[in-house]
């Protein structure tokens, strides 16, 4: 009885099917249906497209050509931001750059990048699939930006290249009764023989007041100080910093400055190229970050990242050419007392009609024999 009772299961399959048949489906039937892709393999970018704004510092006026020229001044105060300004923007500019080209690559991979799809899937199985292909993707690019970066570190450091604007550094050519001599000198706070003085020697960016003249060069080289005793005039660069290796300073600035109106007329004092640009609308127009620059090259400079999915597209690849899905059927009760009466029924006839025939055969044999012992008493 318990067998009879017990569920039944049979596959359905429909062919000519589409998105909204598909999705209907998938509501009544989710555990079991299966539409096969008649294609498996699908190009990201035949359906996956990209939306990217970048870190605004990367394209403002910062970084480009005309502005990084107008700051380099080469005779002033080691210690003073003119000195190094230049160089500084101009690895910022580097930087924007690399990361821009990397992303732009970082595209190209994803969009040769192929999409196994054995069966048709959601959209949001879709998005979820993509959205994990792009960040593998850019946490990939990230390391391959921070090993470059990392490598010339070590290169310059190993080989002891020394920034024509380090802070502890000074060259300059001097006019003696017998002609012109070079002369330079070195600190001991960038030690380039390889000591850990150098990553822990950055400081505040400054603008300073002093002007090397050739009377008083020659006193500046560590000082805060003048001939007089007198402390020299600085002006703190919000956000900025200076260090042995123009990238560790870069590495550590906020950019702060960039966003600030009041500091920006600052440039303008101090660099009298710039005059002839209009710096209040070149500042920054979102939100000061306060993220070093070394964080934003962790999202290589990217502010947001969006994917937009042409799913259409996908459905029009995937293409596929029909569905199955199991469904469970479970025997009518008034049908199980059917079957159950007519087996009886049958049942019944059937040992009837046995019962019939054995007693017509023992009738036989017995009539047989009967006849057979007759005959026997006769023949004696």
């Amino acid at each position: 009885m318990a067998n009879l009772l017990n569920l039944q299961s049979r596959l359905v399959t429909i062919s000519h099917v589409t998105p909204s048949i598909i999705d209907q489906l998938r509501l009544e039937h989710g555990e079991t249906l299966s539409c096969p892709c008649s294609t498996i393999s699908i190009p990201y970018k035949d359906f996956v497209s990209h939306a990217i704004s970048f870190d605004p510092v990367c394209t403002s006026i910062f970084t480009n050509r005309q502005w990084i020229e107008a700051l380099y001044t080469p005779w002033v105060w080691t210690k003073d931001f003119r000195q190094t300004a230049s160089s500084q923007f101009k690895l910022l500019a580097v930087l924007c750059s690399f990361s821009n080209d990397t992303v732009l690559q970082g595209i190209d991979e994803i969009g040769n990048d192929q999409l196994i799809t054995i069966q048709f899937s959601s959209e949001d199985q879709i998005q979820s699939q993509v959205n994990a292909t792009i960040e593998r993707v850019k946490s990939n690019l990230y390391v391959q930006i921070v090993s470059t970066l990392q490598f010339l570190q070590i290169l310059t450091r190993s080989n002891q290249f020394v920034s024509a604007s380090s802070p502890d550094y000074w060259g300059y050519v001097r006019q003696n009764y017998d002609g012109y001599y070079i002369s330079d000198w070195t600190k001991d706070l960038c030690k380039f023989s390889g000591s850990s003085n150098i990553d822990s020697y950055i400081f505040p960016a400054n603008f300073s007041s002093i002007n090397l003249t050739d009377s008083d060069y020659q006193y500046v080289f560590d000082s805060y100080y003048d001939n007089h005793g007198h402390v020299y005039n600085l002006t703190r660069v919000s956000g900025f910093w200076e260090a042995c290796y123009q990238l560790d300073a870069i590495y550590n600035s906020t950019l702060d400055c960039l966003y600030d109106a009041d500091c920006l007329v600052l440039f303008s004092d101090y660099f009298p190229s710039l005059n002839n640009m209009n710096l209040t609308s070149s500042i920054v127009s979102s939100s000061p970050k306060n993220v070093s620059v070394q964080n934003r090259l962790s999202y290589l400079f990217v502010d947001e990242w969006s994917t937009k999915i042409n799913y259409s597209k996908y459905v029009e690849d995937c293409a596929p050419l029909f569905c199955t899905y199991a469904i469970t059927d479970q025997i009518n009760f008034s049908y199980t007392i059917t079957l159950l009466l007519s087996l009886y029924g049958g049942l019944a006839i059937m040992l009837r009609f046995i019962a019939a025939s054995v007693v017509n055969i023992a009738a036989k044999t017995k009539f047989r024999l009967t006849n057979i012992n007759a005959n026997f008493g006769k023949s004696l």
